[in-house]
């Protein structure tokens, strides 16, 4: 309504001041998606964005943004919280499922920031809020901020992107792993691995003959707490997976435990 006109033109009147506070024209700063049900706050924070340096990508509610990430994964996640169809705290908790979307830095648009809302999301783990009427120089600053401070984990090895989003299929040994359809397969028969177990066959054969640490090899949602945890909770998963692949019909131990640090394929891993 006039109150997002009016906070759109607020907002569009700071562009030229924050983007010279940032240093006039930028490299491209990274792709943000920004997901918003009124349009007039889309476009003006898109508008401030773009100006910004940064590249972006809009959805109108968080199921088109399922579906604009599984066209492309951008760097950072910019959403509103109250929308129709799929609100941004259960939209945050569907791509906190998906593997290839958890390291996505997200920030919360939040037109009331009632201390519910924010102390919902801190248990979800949103760490960053930006509340409505939005003001141009404190949007730039916290997404780039935010930005910054993921690069220093992806740099210091704390964080890594998957190294491979296009899935694809790959031979380990006698073991065939499908990443698109998430299917294993041993000489035509699947082999039945539970979410955990294929997710621990991904990240081995995304790595190479690469040792991947135990708390690589889990997802959020497996619960460890630290790295002792990791290690005996992946510990177990592996004997199960072990197992199956005896079972399956693989005669040769394709995974090996590094002490201390984690898991690596004996085998390397063959793109089919």
């Amino acid at each position: 309504g006039m109150r997002a006109v009016a906070e759109w033109d607020t907002l569009r009147s700071h562009i030229p001041l924050a983007c010279h506070a940032r240093g006039g024209n930028l490299p491209e700063q990274g792709t943000v998606l920004v997901v918003d049900d009124e349009q007039v706050i889309l476009e003006s924070v898109r508008d401030v964005l773009q100006v910004a340096g940064f590249r972006v990508v809009t959805a109108r509610d968080g199921l088109e943004a399922l579906r604009v990430l599984e066209a492309g994964v951008p760097d950072l996640i910019l959403a509103d919280i109250m929308m129709p169809r799929m609100s941004g705290y259960q939209f945050y908790q569907r791509v906190r499922r998906t593997p290839e979307w958890l390291w996505i830095p997200f920030i919360f648009l939040s037109a009331r920031a009632e201390r519910e809302d924010i102390r919902l999301g801190k248990e979800l783990g949103v760490e960053d809020y930006l509340t409505k009427p939005i003001d141009a120089e404190d949007l730039i600053a916290v997404v780039s901020g935010r930005l910054d401070r993921f690069r220093q984990l992806e740099q210091s090895g704390v964080v890594r992107k998957p190294r491979d989003r296009s899935g694809g299929a790959y031979l380990v040994g006698e073991l065939e792993v499908d990443l698109s359809k998430r299917l294993a397969t041993v000489s035509g028969q699947e082999v039945h691995l539970s979410p955990t177990e294929f997710y621990i066959v991904e990240q081995l054969v995304l790595a190479g003959e690469a040792v991947v640490a135990y708390e690589d090899l889990l997802r959020a949602e497996d619960g460890a707490l630290d790295s002792q945890d990791a290690a005996s909770l992946t510990r177990y998963h592996i004997r199960n997976l072990r197992s199956k692949l005896r079972a399956s019909g693989v005669e040769s131990d394709l995974i090996t435990n590094v002490r201390e640090t984690g898991y690596r394929l004996n085998v390397a891993p063959q793109r089919r």
